[in-house]
């Protein structure tokens, strides 16, 4: 009897948990959702934006943050849109799947459309659990699952991951012809990394190049787990190495390489995800030769991405490298500003264009759109737009296309 008393006890008390968290969770969406709509009532255009200030993400959102806020600043600057100033409305997920898919759903009743979150987990959790959408979601759709999930509605930020680690491996084993036999370092804790592992898998094969070995790197790896990856790696008697894991883990790896005897660097490949501070930080000139692509180009000669990158640096006290969410959440917040001005969308009348067609399809199938640094446009919901590829001089990245 007692144990049953005891039983019915803890399944009260989870019960209760559960509950008091659903409350939770419907208090922060009702919140956002207030948010939404007294910005409308003070006569301003919402920019909704899901932000990672904290948790994981914290780095890559706080940037994401800054640049949609920079964009929103601009287009104020000259006038706002019919009429109207533009402001960003943003509320914090800290990184977590359950709170991201909550406040989405909370800005979905004021909202047709929410820009972020800017990673593949929050991303992929929202398109996976919304099951009747009617609001433009322009956030981590680079991966087609994911878009194909949200169909008409999920719109990448950013140009698809997967093909472009694809088109990396190709540009560098044909700038390295004797290159063959390769292995492959990833982690298959992070979906991201195993999508594209899958895919290299299918397709290393019809660039002339044989996978002898997945290494999977473990997150929180220490020194000791790196140098046992890197003897891994080199007990294959590779001719070149993958990385598609993310910058401190390549730095690492790198290393050990390094150290071990891989004296070229234009043995090892690296994906976009390795680029910035914490790559640049733990290699250095160790980096000499690698090959490197990213979605952007980070010495862009443009006037207004050059004025973007004076005012990055002077905000983040000239310390951090500038992350991929910064061109790619300034070109979202410039086109949804372009949408209205198109479309005639005021304070006013916001509401009117929830579930609108016509603004689902300018998103899903764009004309072409007025980028930071290039053109681009959306197809299916896919960005649409050039990759660049560098090879590292010391410890810094030089575009293949000037060498």
């Amino acid at each position: 009897m007692k144990n049953k008393v005891w039983q019915a006890m803890v399944v009260i008390v989870f019960l209760v948990v559960l509950s008091r968290t659903a409350l939770q969770r419907d208090l922060q969406a009702s919140a956002f959702e207030e948010k939404i709509n007294q910005s409308l009532e003070n006569g301003y255009l919402p920019v909704v934006v899901l932000s990672q200030e904290s948790g994981e993400y914290r780095s890559l959102g706080k940037s994401a943050l800054w640049a949609a806020e920079y964009a929103a600043d601009k287009v104020n600057e000259n006038g706002g849109v019919n009429g109207c100033k533009v402001q960003i409305i943003s509320e914090n997920t800290n990184s977590e799947k359950s709170k991201a898919l909550s406040l989405f759903q909370g800005a979905s009743r004021a909202s047709f459309l929410v820009l972020g979150p800017m990673d593949a987990p929050e991303t992929a959790y929202i398109a996976k659990n919304v099951e009747h959408n009617q609001t433009i979601n322009i956030a981590a759709y680079s991966f087609s699952e994911s878009r194909n999930t949200m169909a008409p509605y999920g719109i990448s930020y950013m140009s698809d991951s997967e093909e472009g680690d694809l088109e990396e491996v190709r540009v560098w084993s044909q700038a390295n012809p004797d290159i063959k036999n390769v292995v492959l370092f990833t982690m298959s804790e992070d979906e991201s990394q195993e999508n594209t592992t899958e895919l290299l898998q299918d397709r290393l094969a019809d660039m002339g190049l044989h996978l002898l070995k997945i290494v999977d790197i473990k997150q929180g790896a220490n020194d000791e787990d790196y140098a046992a990856y890197a003897i891994q790696a080199l007990n294959q008697g590779a001719d070149g190495y993958i990385s598609l894991v993310r910058g401190k883990e390549t730095g690492n790896i790198l290393l050990k390489l390094r150290s071990h005897g891989v004296e070229e660097g234009r043995q090892i490949s690296t994906s976009f995800s390795a680029y910035g501070s914490e790559l640049f930080d733990v290699a250095g000139d160790m980096l000499d030769g690698i090959s490197i692509w990213n979605k952007f180009d980070p010495v862009y000669q443009g006037k207004d991405w050059q004025k973007l990158l004076q005012d990055y640096r002077i905000a983040r006290h000239g310390t951090e490298q500038v992350s991929n969410p910064v061109a790619d959440y300034y070109d979202s917040v410039m086109a949804i500003c372009q949408c209205y001005e198109e479309f005639g969308i005021t304070s006013e009348n916001y509401k009117e264009f929830i579930g609108d067609q016509e603004v689902i399809d300018w998103f899903y199938n764009s004309k072409q759109l007025k980028g930071i640094q290039s053109a681009y446009r959306w197809q299916e919901g896919q960005k649409v737009t050039d990759y660049q590829f560098f090879v590292f001089d010391g410890k810094t990245p030089v575009n293949r296309s000037s060498r």
